[in-house]
């Protein structure tokens, strides 16, 4: 029998081992402070660093487009300050990133575009299993709110729905509906709002769908829960994201753009991209000198920028039917052209030509190969499949 002061001792340090676990715990646990947190810090700690304009970076591998100087200072908003040039990517990888994927799902034929999504859905997973475990990346899908049902129920299947918009940052990576209604579909008093800004919004109450797009882009990132991300990518749906995507997120204040003529495909920082989207549609230009035909002026928005933004293109919207080789390159996204004829050809996969070939030992850090193995896995996949395998994996940064 143990005597009371035996007894009195084993509390005392077991009481005095459970302190120095929480003691522990306490530093262990990730803080998910957000983006612009790290950045401060990191700046705060950089000694005698001298932090250069955005258009004064250092050369990329990719092809940097030159700065001029700005020639028109119509801006509304101010101009991005960038504040991250010495930060190494080291230090963002030990921290908790919330990242966004923004794509705009057409509500006409809207089945021949679930065929895209299923295999940008695919990659998705595929770079979630390369991600790492404190980083989140949500796919954020703008719909119109004449969208078809039946296709809203079968994005629902595979748990993309309105609800799931995210309200921490600590939550698992997940795909998100956000309604979005048409400008031509606003109040007269609210599309006067949007005119009065930017006047050359059709006052006719209808926009051409790239325009739509642009404007559904910029109205998203104005929102509150739009604040929720450190980064955002917007892109279209006949793309794949890379495993190099998983683990990669723009530094020293660069942008990385798709190329021309469209530049559907942007990746930056949050603000970048509220800025980047308001400067097109103050650009807007008349491509015959009536209002009915209003284009994008992607060249002069991007003149306007150069002084503060570094933009970088060659390392998004790369021919998903290259033989480039993604990993030793820091390619982070490729885009399918409708005029391919080769490895991956859309046209060849909608006429069934790689069925079959699915179980093929493609290499996934092959341009080609790795969107030929996206594209049949999310067709021969059911639903349920793609649903289950999308739980597995993002389910691992619930634990970490």
């Amino acid at each position: 029998m143990f005597r009371f002061k035996t007894v009195s001792s084993l509390l005392f340090l077991t009481a005095a081992i459970l302190v120095c676990c929480v003691f522990i715990l306490h530093f262990l646990t990730p803080t998910y402070e957000s983006f612009e947190n790290i950045v401060h810090e990191s700046n705060e700690n950089v000694s005698g660093v001298k932090f250069l304009p955005s258009g004064e970076a250092h050369g990329s591998r990719a092809n940097l487009l030159t700065p001029a100087n700005e020639s028109n200072q119509n801006i509304i908003e101010p101009s991005i300050k960038c504040h991250d040039y010495s930060i190494p990517i080291e230090k963002y990888r030990s921290q908790p990133i919330v990242r966004g994927v923004i794509v705009s799902f057409p509500s006409l034929k809207s089945d021949y575009y679930f065929v895209q999504f299923r295999w940008f859905y695919r990659s998705w997973i595929e770079s979630e299993m390369f991600t790492l475990d404190h980083w989140r990346t949500d796919i954020i899908i703008l719909i119109a709110d004449q969208f078809p049902s039946r296709t809203r129920k079968v994005l629902e299947h595979l748990d993309c729905r309105v609800e799931n918009q995210r309200t921490s940052r600590r939550q698992i990576s997940r795909c998100i509906l956000v309604n979005h209604k048409l400008f031509s579909q606003r109040s007269r008093s609210q599309r006067q709002l949007y005119i009065g800004k930017y006047p050359l919004l059709n006052p006719a109450n209808k926009l051409h769908p790239n325009i739509d797009r642009l404007f559904a882009i910029y109205d998203y990132t104005n929102r509150n829960e739009a604040n929720m991300y450190d980064l955002l990518m917007v892109t279209t749906m006949n793309t794949f994201l890379t495993t190099q995507f998983g683990k990669y997120i723009p530094i020293k204040c660069s942008f990385l753009i798709g190329t021309t003529p469209d530049y559907s495909t942007w990746y930056g920082k949050t603000d970048q991209i509220k800025q980047f989207a308001h400067t097109l549609l103050s650009t807007l230009k008349q491509s015959d000198g009536t209002r009915k035909n209003v284009t994008i002026d992607f060249p002069s928005a991007i003149e306007k920028l150069k002084s503060t933004f570094s933009f970088i293109e060659g390392q998004v919207d790369v021919s998903c039917d290259s033989k480039i080789t993604t990993y030793r390159t820091s390619v982070y996204h490729l885009k399918c052209y409708a005029h391919s004829t080769s490895l991956f050809s859309e046209r060849m996969f909608r006429e069934n030509a790689y069925d079959g070939y699915e179980k093929e030992p493609f290499n996934i850090y092959i341009a080609r190969e790795y969107a030929t193995l996206m594209a049949l896995q999310s067709k021969v996949m059911t639903l349920d499949g793609l649903h289950s395998l999308a739980i597995n994996v993002t389910r691992r940064a619930v634990f970490t």
